[in-house]
Protein backbone atom coordinates (compact mmCIF):
# COMPACT_ATOMS: atom_id res chain seq x y z
CA UNK A 1 0.00 0.00 0.00
CA UNK A 2 2.80 2.28 1.06
CA UNK A 3 4.46 1.92 -2.41
CA UNK A 4 1.33 2.55 -4.17
CA UNK A 5 0.70 6.02 -2.26
CA UNK A 6 4.18 6.84 -2.84
CA UNK A 7 4.06 6.38 -6.89
CA UNK A 8 0.49 7.93 -7.13
CA UNK A 9 2.30 11.27 -5.42
CA UNK A 10 5.42 10.77 -7.82
CA UNK A 11 2.74 10.74 -10.80
CA UNK A 12 1.12 13.81 -9.54
CA UNK A 13 4.09 15.81 -9.40
CA UNK A 14 5.21 14.91 -12.41
CA UNK A 15 1.55 16.23 -14.07
CA UNK A 16 1.39 19.44 -12.46
CA UNK A 17 5.13 20.31 -13.34
CA UNK A 18 5.02 18.94 -16.98
CA UNK A 19 1.45 21.79 -16.48
CA UNK A 20 3.74 24.56 -14.98
CA UNK A 21 6.78 24.24 -17.44
CA UNK A 22 5.16 25.79 -19.90
CA UNK A 23 4.50 29.25 -18.87
CA UNK A 24 7.30 31.13 -19.94
CA UNK A 25 6.56 30.41 -23.57
CA UNK A 26 2.64 31.22 -23.28
CA UNK A 27 4.26 35.02 -23.09
CA UNK A 28 5.23 34.69 -26.06
CA UNK A 29 2.27 33.25 -27.45
CA UNK A 30 0.48 36.11 -27.86
CA UNK A 31 2.00 37.05 -31.00
CA UNK A 32 2.42 33.61 -32.14
CA UNK A 33 -0.05 33.09 -35.28
CA UNK A 34 -0.23 29.21 -34.58
CA UNK A 35 -2.59 30.53 -31.85
CA UNK A 36 -5.64 31.43 -34.00
CA UNK A 37 -8.85 29.53 -33.14
CA UNK A 38 -10.65 27.59 -35.37
CA UNK A 39 -14.23 28.00 -34.92
CA UNK A 40 -14.78 25.22 -35.68
CA UNK A 41 -12.75 23.61 -32.89
CA UNK A 42 -16.07 23.90 -30.76
CA UNK A 43 -18.02 21.45 -32.53
CA UNK A 44 -15.76 18.55 -31.56
CA UNK A 45 -13.25 17.10 -28.46
CA UNK A 46 -13.38 18.37 -25.11
CA UNK A 47 -13.99 21.97 -26.00
CA UNK A 48 -17.64 21.07 -27.64
CA UNK A 49 -18.20 19.11 -24.58
CA UNK A 50 -17.32 21.80 -22.47
CA UNK A 51 -19.58 24.23 -23.95
CA UNK A 52 -22.16 25.68 -21.90
CA UNK A 53 -22.98 27.19 -18.33
CA UNK A 54 -21.55 26.07 -14.98
CA UNK A 55 -21.20 26.56 -11.07
CA UNK A 56 -18.45 25.33 -8.91
CA UNK A 57 -19.01 22.88 -6.42
CA UNK A 58 -16.75 24.70 -3.96
CA UNK A 59 -18.44 28.00 -4.20
CA UNK A 60 -22.04 28.84 -5.94
CA UNK A 61 -20.89 32.49 -6.60
CA UNK A 62 -18.22 30.72 -9.15
CA UNK A 63 -19.71 30.78 -12.22
CA UNK A 64 -17.79 30.30 -15.78
CA UNK A 65 -19.55 30.20 -19.42
CA UNK A 66 -18.06 28.34 -22.06
CA UNK A 67 -19.56 29.88 -25.48
CA UNK A 68 -17.37 28.57 -28.65
CA UNK A 69 -13.84 29.40 -28.08
CA UNK A 70 -14.40 31.99 -25.26
CA UNK A 71 -14.26 31.29 -21.89
CA UNK A 72 -16.05 33.10 -19.12
CA UNK A 73 -15.48 33.33 -15.29
CA UNK A 74 -17.49 35.42 -12.98
CA UNK A 75 -17.74 35.94 -8.85
CA UNK A 76 -21.07 36.98 -7.84
CA UNK A 77 -22.09 38.24 -11.48
CA UNK A 78 -19.24 40.48 -12.10
CA UNK A 79 -16.60 39.32 -14.92
CA UNK A 80 -13.06 37.99 -13.35
CA UNK A 81 -12.04 36.67 -17.40
CA UNK A 82 -13.39 36.85 -20.68
CA UNK A 83 -11.19 35.47 -23.25
CA UNK A 84 -10.16 32.64 -25.52
CA UNK A 85 -9.50 29.34 -24.01
CA UNK A 86 -6.97 27.35 -26.51
CA UNK A 87 -6.13 23.64 -25.98
CA UNK A 88 -2.95 22.89 -26.34
CA UNK A 89 -1.01 19.12 -26.68
CA UNK A 90 0.69 19.37 -23.34
CA UNK A 91 1.00 22.46 -20.89
CA UNK A 92 5.10 21.84 -21.42
CA UNK A 93 5.50 21.92 -24.93
CA UNK A 94 1.68 24.32 -25.82
CA UNK A 95 1.42 23.26 -28.84
CA UNK A 96 -2.13 23.90 -30.54
CA UNK A 97 -4.60 21.00 -30.43
CA UNK A 98 -8.09 21.22 -30.34
CA UNK A 99 -8.01 17.19 -29.37
CA UNK A 100 -5.82 18.16 -26.55
CA UNK A 101 -6.13 17.61 -22.62
CA UNK A 102 -4.57 20.85 -21.74
CA UNK A 103 -5.51 24.28 -21.86
CA UNK A 104 -4.48 27.75 -21.45
CA UNK A 105 -6.61 30.75 -21.32
CA UNK A 106 -4.42 34.19 -23.06
CA UNK A 107 -4.16 37.02 -20.93
CA UNK A 108 -5.13 35.29 -17.84
CA UNK A 109 -1.75 34.67 -15.19
CA UNK A 110 0.61 34.45 -17.17
CA UNK A 111 -1.78 31.65 -19.38
CA UNK A 112 -1.83 29.14 -16.68
CA UNK A 113 -2.09 25.98 -17.99
CA UNK A 114 -4.97 23.77 -16.79
CA UNK A 115 -5.10 19.98 -16.76
CA UNK A 116 -9.13 18.74 -17.63
CA UNK A 117 -9.32 15.97 -14.89
CA UNK A 118 -13.10 15.06 -15.63
CA UNK A 119 -15.53 16.12 -17.87
CA UNK A 120 -18.92 14.36 -18.34
CA UNK A 121 -22.30 16.48 -19.58
CA UNK A 122 -22.67 17.18 -15.93
CA UNK A 123 -19.70 17.24 -14.53
CA UNK A 124 -16.07 19.32 -14.95
CA UNK A 125 -13.04 19.29 -13.13
CA UNK A 126 -9.39 20.57 -14.22
CA UNK A 127 -6.15 21.08 -12.13
CA UNK A 128 -4.29 24.89 -12.15
CA UNK A 129 -0.79 23.38 -13.39
CA UNK A 130 0.76 26.17 -11.38
CA UNK A 131 -0.81 25.79 -8.04
CA UNK A 132 -2.07 22.47 -8.11
CA UNK A 133 -5.60 23.30 -6.96
CA UNK A 134 -8.54 21.44 -8.41
CA UNK A 135 -11.58 23.49 -9.82
CA UNK A 136 -14.98 21.32 -9.72
CA UNK A 137 -17.97 22.04 -11.66
CA UNK A 138 -21.97 21.01 -12.44
CA UNK A 139 -23.43 22.49 -15.23
CA UNK A 140 -26.21 24.79 -15.01
CA UNK A 141 -29.40 23.22 -16.81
Amino acid sequence: MKASFLSGLTFASLLLASCAAGEDTADDAKNDKSFVIDPAAAETGPLAEMQGSWVSDDDPDRTILIDGSNFEESFAGDLQYDGPIIFVDSCKTQVPDMQGKAFILHGKEKQACFLLYSLSKKELSYIDGTRGKTSRFTRIE
